[in-house]
């Protein structure tokens, strides 16, 4: 009888052993399970932080410096994206399966974003605050956990709101895809669909390469016009290539007063090109044209047009701007107002390809002892003298040709620019004929006077001019020929 009971004893040991191990083992795994939907909160909470900051990059128009994928051995476990002005966010890869997707869309009715929330094969709805109201992407930020077996979210650490029981057989990963395979873009996909479309810097570089080629064409061409105004006084110091590689793709052109600027012959054909046109009332005003589309005017805030030759309005300034579409825009800023243009650059913000569509220069050319530009009109055009220099003309304003005809006894003048610093002149004749210096209403001239007889062959005055340079002195001679008629 004995044995009979010590067997029993035995037996129920063992039973209650087995049914301890099993239990142990039982809760072991609910313990794991809970530590992995607990892990995945963790990470989800982290990619709410991160999508908070993406969209207030968006916001803030910020752009993308760089992206390093995180590892763990070989296994890409996450992101870590740069910006210019916002500190770094990480994204990490979450599991399937693991928690209620809680994301961030755009409302296309006020173009905000808020957050969003769906659980297993559900709907996405909006994330509600307590008091019923949709909660901005860039405000608040919900924070995810376990309580009481369920998922639940809250603002304030306090009141927790349910979202569904944390049994782990539904979810979703925040981030689907992140597609940085473009230069010029990052492209974060949401499992909602949603995509967040953020340009990288490089793209930006390369649209404000552009735009301070507008405005530095800008900038010449008003330069040119008061050149042209005080063309007696201003002259060409020093004219210097600007290349791209071995290709010269304009002129930096220095003058005599210290000022300079830089002319560029080309922009990307959806670059606006901003020039100066002649108006009906005989004065020069801004105007634009973007592509190959019909030239506008530029108008100031006040809708009227903008005087290119003025000591009070500033010229127009071209950049770009991003709106909340995500796509860059041409603005252009007149007396601190800054106004888009109608066109967007392009949806991937790549400059197109260079042509001759938005020349603001029809021609430039470079020339020994000049520069000769002519505007995008074709009839506009600027004849700037260069440094050591001489400008003769007729008493018509015409360029003389070297020859002059005069008859006996008769006085003909010749204006003339020297073109230099400390400019001295020196005059000899021969054949009977006597040269003097003179200033007419401002302008300075050689007053030629022809004797009671002479032969063709005989007259004949040369002009000697003389600079002080660095170098030494620089000496031009003209020589006038002087013809019997």
């Amino acid at each position: 009888m004995k044995r009979i009971i010590n067997l029993l004893l035995l037996a129920t040991v063992l039973l209650t052993t087995g049914c301890s191990d099993a239990y142990n083992e039982k809760i072991q795994e609910m313990k794991d399970r809970i530590e992995a939907l607990q892990l995945a909160c963790d990470q989800i909470n982290q990619n709410l932080f991160s999508l908070r900051e993406l969209v207030r990059v968006i916001e803030d128009q910020d752009m993308i410096t760089g992206i390093t994928e995180l590892r763990s051995g070989s296994t890409l476990v996450g992101y870590k994206i740069n910006f210019v002005k916002h500190d770094p966010v990480t994204i990490t890869n979450g599991e399937d399966g693991k928690v209620p997707l809680v994301a961030s869309q755009r409302d296309p009715e006020d173009g905000n974003y808020y957050w969003t929330v769906r659980y297993g094969d559900g709907s996405q709805q909006w994330l509600l605050a307590p008091d019923g109201s949709k909660m901005l992407s860039i405000g608040l930020l919900p924070y995810v956990s376990i309580r009481d077996g369920w998922f639940c979210y809250t603002l304030d650490g306090k009141e927790w709101i349910q979202l569904a029981k944390a049994d782990g057989k539904s979810g979703d990963q925040l981030f689907k895809a992140i597609d940085a395979s473009h230069a010029d873009y990052v492209v974060f996909t949401l499992s909602t669909g949603e995509k967040l479309k953020i340009p990288t810097y490089s793209a930006y570089l390369s649209l404000k390469t552009e735009f301070e080629k507008i405005n530095e064409n800008a900038d010449a061409q008003i330069k040119l016009v008061r050149a042209d105004i005080d063309k007696f006084k201003l002259y060409i110091t020093r004219v210097d290539p600007i290349l791209s590689g071995k290709d010269t793709t304009g002129l930096s052109v220095t003058l005599s007063d210290g000022t300079s600027f830089r002319i560029h012959d080309w922009t990307a054909s959806l670059s606006p090109s901003i020039f100066i046109k002649k108006h009906s009332d005989g004065k020069f005003y801004w105007a634009y044209t973007i592509g190959d589309s019909a030239e506008q005017w530029v108008l100031s805030p006040e809708g009227k047009k903008i005087p290119a030759v003025s000591d009070t309005v500033p010229v127009p300034l071209v950049s770009v701007t991003r709106d909340k579409d995500g796509q860059y825009y041409w603005t252009v800023t007149t007396d601190g107002k800054t106004e888009f243009l109608r066109f967007p650059v392009d949806s991937t913000w790549t400059p197109h390809a260079v042509d001759s569509v938005a020349r603001v220069f029809s021609s430039v050319k470079n020339y020994s002892d000049s520069l000769v530009i002519v505007l995008k009109d074709k009839t506009t055009r600027f004849n700037i003298p260069k440094q050591y220099t001489v400008t003769l003309t007729d008493e018509n304003g015409n360029a003389f040709t070297g020859t002059l005809t005069m008859k006996e006894k008769q006085e003909a003048l010749l204006f003339y620019v020297a073109n230099g610093p400390s400019a001295k002149l020196t005059l000899l004749a021969q054949g009977g004929f006597t040269a003097v210096e003179e200033t007419q209403d401002g302008e300075t001239c050689i007053r030629i006077t022809a004797p009671s007889s002479f032969t063709t062959e005989a007259g004949k005055v040369m002009a000697i001019f003389s600079f002080e340079a660095k170098s030494g002195p620089v000496t031009i001679i003209k020589n006038i020929n002087i013809k019997k008629g």
